[in-house]
């Protein structure tokens, strides 16, 4: 039974799945070698067809099912997007519609594996198991939720394809599946490429993951990432490069901000919304008669500290808006990259930051605020990723307990190794010092740049900030979804 699937164009790869990887990922030429036994070896075949919009029959489990035409209803960038992207990648100055296709495709019984021979050159291996797992027929997966509909419960791990065929169209071709139940999958060429399993491939789409940190100091003053808020509220081109700068610097002023109080949400809400808190949708810092039990509410001079480490999910990202500032002397915002004083204290210290990569810390929030709150959490002061590279950065004098899980013998090294970070941030040439204007709102990384107050006078004049945080997760997610609607490269 004849099988014909509306399959993804080559640009729509940029709206496949929700990862980051999807939306940037290299398409690799794959150079590994054919291995094992040929089975049932198929040439290409020059003189089939295959519309993209043609409908069908799909044979599922013995029974005729009616396909469904439309795969996906969103925009897509156009197609020169893809060629330039894909011609770069092959080092090719052009990219010949159809130019890649197939040439020859079998079944590698021995490594439970369908073998892939392009006519550009290299081999790609295919899993069975993958393959019929990821089948995209409407019956096998929802186009609109791009959500799979074959469960584990239902799939056969120890499936194999009783026959694979090459299928050649107009815009290149496809690898065509029969299964020992009927049901026929087809596979386009550029989905299959872009999901290649060869070493290089894996290593381009690990690359994806990466954080493009730029690291930096007190010189930062001197070229200060910089947005207008107008623009952020209006032009989502702006808003992109804006998130794309917080992402990598982890610090961006943003200037012409309304001197109201609600500019913060505004912004949240362009982005997705505000987080809430034990301290509610916004907050507000001003020196205040009863501050409560956040000192944050009083004149003093506040260390260099992250937001909510008592959280298991802490925010962010933080948000600060100034809508009067004190016009005396103190008041300065002291801002400090973590990530950049964690790596000097790796490279300096090596003994301190194993200490405080591996020591956990209590954190301690308990007041009443929005609603009466008692927040604990234990968590490193520098945690770091699979790959040992650091994540994140948890420091805090104000709500670090006294309780400290530690033998007694370990105190004494454990307060050298947190002194030692403490002292490189503080050193003049990583810690930024800024005193906002009124209409000026910073944004940065809560789990990289840290941020103190030096102590004011009050009866120099009235500091008034709103501030509000967001997550990561809604915010890589609005870049994503940003990038994928202007058709933005990578």
């Amino acid at each position: 039974m004849a099988l014909s699937v509306h399959l993804l164009r080559p640009w729509q790869k940029l709206l496949v799945g929700s990862t980051a990887s999807v939306m940037t990922s290299k398409w690799s030429r794959c150079s590994s070698v054919l291995s094992g036994n040929r089975v049932r070896m198929v040439e290409k075949s020059p003189n089939s067809t295959d519309p993209e919009t043609s409908q069908g029959v799909c044979t599922i489990h013995g029974k005729q099912q009616q396909q469904a035409t439309p795969i996906s209803r969103a925009v897509f960038p156009p197609q020169a997007v893809f060629k330039r992207r894909f011609s770069a990648l092959c080092g090719s100055s052009e990219v010949q519609e159809g130019a890649l296709i197939m040439e020859k495709v079998c079944l590698n019984e021995a490594a439970r594996m369908v073998e892939v021979e392009w006519s550009g050159g290299g081999v790609s291996r295919f899993p069975y198991v993958w393959l019929r797992d990821n089948c995209q027929c409407p019956q096998c997966f929802n186009p609109d939720s791009r959500s799979r509909l074959v469960l584990m419960s239902d799939l056969d791990v120890n499936v194999s394809p009783v026959d694979v065929t090459e299928v050649s169209q107009a815009k290149g071709s496809s690898l065509s599946v029969e299964w020992p139940d009927g049901h026929k999958s087809r596979y386009d060429w550029h989905w299959l490429k872009e999901r290649c399993f060869s070493t290089q491939a894996l290593s381009e789409r690990q690359k994806d993951w990466q954080r493009k940190t730029q690291l930096w100091g007190a010189e930062l003053a001197h070229n200060m990432p910089k947005a207008d808020f107008p623009a952020l509220l209006t032009d989502d081109r702006a808003l992109y490069d804006f998130l794309v700068r917080l992402d990598s610097v982890g610090l961006v002023l943003v200037q012409n901000v309304p001197c109201d109080v609600g500019q913060v949400e505004k912004l949240a809400n362009r982005v997705a919304f505000l987080k809430h808190t034990c301290s509610g949708k916004e907050f507000v810092v001003m020196n205040k008669t009863k501050p409560g039990s956040d000192v944050a509410y009083t004149s003093v001079k506040l260390g260099l500290h992250t937001d909510l480490n008592s959280y298991t999910y802490k925010p962010g990202v933080q948000m600060l808006h100034c809508i009067e500032q004190t016009t005396g002397e103190g008041g300065d915002n002291s801002l400090v990259d973590g990530f950049n004083a964690a790596s000097q204290l790796k490279e300096e210290n090596p003994d301190a930051f194993r200490i405080l990569t591996t020591v956990k810390v209590n954190f301690r929030h308990v007041g009443m605020d929005y609603h009466k709150y008692f927040h604990l959490k234990r968590r490193n002061v520098i945690s770091l990723n699979d790959q040992e590279d650091i994540q994140s950065i948890s420091y805090s004098d104000q709500s670090r307990t006294s309780i400290l899980d530690l033998p007694a013998d370990l105190v004494q090294p454990f307060y050298d190794a947190l002194k030692a970070f403490n002292t490189i941030m503080c050193l003049p040439r990583n810690c930024l010092s800024l005193k906002m204007a009124a209409g000026e709102l910073i944004v940065f990384d809560n789990n990289r740049t840290l941020h103190g107050r030096s102590a004011y006078s009050p009866d120099s004049g009235t500091r008034h900030l709103q501030g509000g945080y967001m997550d990561w997760d809604e915010i890589y997610s609005r870049m994503r979804a940003i990038k994928a609607d202007l058709g933005i490269e990578a």
